[in-house]
């Protein structure tokens, strides 16, 4: 049984569209994305004891980021 070499006729990639609209569609609908977005915000910021939660975590994740950045990883 003999094995056949893949063969690269075109470096190209085949891009599959699924349901894609027309640019207008697409702006409409980055833009309600983008109204959830600040509406959730919104919410999160109203929210004291999530926000504090939120704060905590920043901080910590803040420390650690700079903690790589130092190079001293734990």
């Amino acid at each position: 049984m003999t094995k056949k070499k893949p063969t690269s006729k075109s470096k190209s990639s085949t891009v599959v569209s699924i349901g894609m609209g027309s640019k207008s569609d697409m702006r409409k609908w980055e833009v309600e994305c983008a109204m959830n977005t600040l509406q959730k915000a919104k919410e999160i910021q109203s929210d004291k004891k999530l926000m504090s939660d939120v704060k905590n975590m920043a901080s910590k994740k803040a420390k650690e980021y700079s903690n790589i950045a130092l190079g001293k990883i734990k």
